[in-house]
C-alpha cells in the first residue's frame, strides 16, 4: 500500500512540476524567450535523467535518485515534443527571387533610411518599387498588389502556412528575410504594413527594436524602408518613440 502511495505520489509530483512550466511558458509574451525556455528546461531534464543514472551506476542508491530519473525521462521528453511542434508550427519557406533582374526605370527617387508613412497609400508604393529591387511584406495578399501593378516579391504575414508566408512572432526571422535581401547589389526598396499586427504579437517594445535594427541596416546597404503605420492604433507614447526615432515620409 505504501508503495502504491509512493508510486501516486511520483505521478502527482511530475503533473505538478509540468503544470509549472506549462503556466510559466504561456505567461511569457515574446516567442524568442518561450523557445529558449523550453530549450533550456528541455536540457536541464535530460541532465537530470542522465545525472541520477550514473550516479546509480556508481553505486548510490535512492529514491530521490529513482525520482529524478523518473522526472527526466518523463517531462524532458514531453518538452521534446513541443520544441518539435514549436518548429515546425514556426517553418517558413521563402521561394521569392531577390536577385532578378530589373529592366524598367525607377519613377520615383528614394532616400536610405526608415521612414514612417500614413496609411492608405498603397499606389505610391507602387511606384517607389517600380524599377529597382524591391520587396513587400503586408497584411494584404499578392493579389491586391498585383491589381495595382506593382510587380515585387511579396510576403504575407499570416499566421497559416505556406509558401512566402511569415508568422507575425517570427520577428528575428522576419529580419533575417529582409536584411539578407538589403545586401543585393543597387539601390533597393522595401515597403512594410501591418506593424500594428506585429505590435499585438509580438508588444511594442520588440517591435521597436526590430524597425531600429532595419533603419541601421538600411543605412548602410542603399535601401529604403517605408513603414506603414495608422497612429490612431497606437498609444501616445508609443507614437512618441517612434516619431523620435523615425522620419515622416514627405509625399
Amino acid at each position: 500500500m505504501l508503495q502504491l502511495l509512493g508510486h501516486i505520489g511520483e505521478v502527482l509530483l511530475v503533473i505538478a512540476l509540468f503544470a509549472t512550466f506549462y503556466v510559466f511558458y504561456f505567461s511569457m509574451e515574446s516567442a524568442h524567450i518561450k523557445e529558449k525556455y523550453l530549450v533550456s528546461m528541455a536540457l536541464f531534464f535530460i541532465l537530470l535523467d542522465v545525472g541520477s543514472e550514473i550516479l546509480r551506476d556508481i553505486g548510490f542508491s535512492s529514491s530521490v535518485l529513482s525520482i529524478a530519473g523518473s522526472l527526466g525521462e518523463f517531462v524532458g521528453s514531453i518538452l521534446i515534443f513541443m520544441i518539435l511542434l514549436m518548429i515546425k508550427k514556426g517553418r517558413v519557406r521563402i521561394k521569392l527571387d531577390f536577385s532578378r533582374p530589373v529592366n524598367s526605370e525607377t519613377e520615383l527617387d528614394i532616400t536610405p533610411g526608415l521612414f514612417l508613412l500614413e496609411i492608405g497609400k498603397d499606389e505610391f508604393i507602387c511606384k517607389l518599387s517600380k524599377g529597382r529591387k524591391s520587396l513587400i511584406i503586408s497584411r494584404k495578399r499578392e493579389g491586391y498588389w498585383r491589381s495595382l501593378g506593382c510587380d515585387a516579391p511579396v510576403i504575407w504575414l499570416s499566421k497559416v502556412e505556406g509558401d512566402n508566408i511569415i508568422h507575425p512572432r517570427r520577428l528575428e526571422y522576419l529580419n533575417h528575410v529582409i536584411v539578407q535581401f538589403m545586401h543585393e547589389k543597387g539601390e533597393k526598396f522595401v515597403f512594410l504594413d501591418g506593424v500594428e499586427y506585429l505590435i499585438i504579437e509580438n508588444g511594442f517594445g520588440s517591435v521597436f527594436k526590430f524597425l531600429t535594427s532595419l533603419k541601421d541596416y538600411s543605412l548602410m546597404n542603399n535601401t529604403m524602408i517605408i513603414v506603414e503605420v495608422d497612429e490612431k492604433t497606437l498609444k501616445k507614447e508609443e507614437r512618441a518613440f517612434l516619431e523620435r526615432e523615425f522620419r515622416n515620409v514627405t509625399l
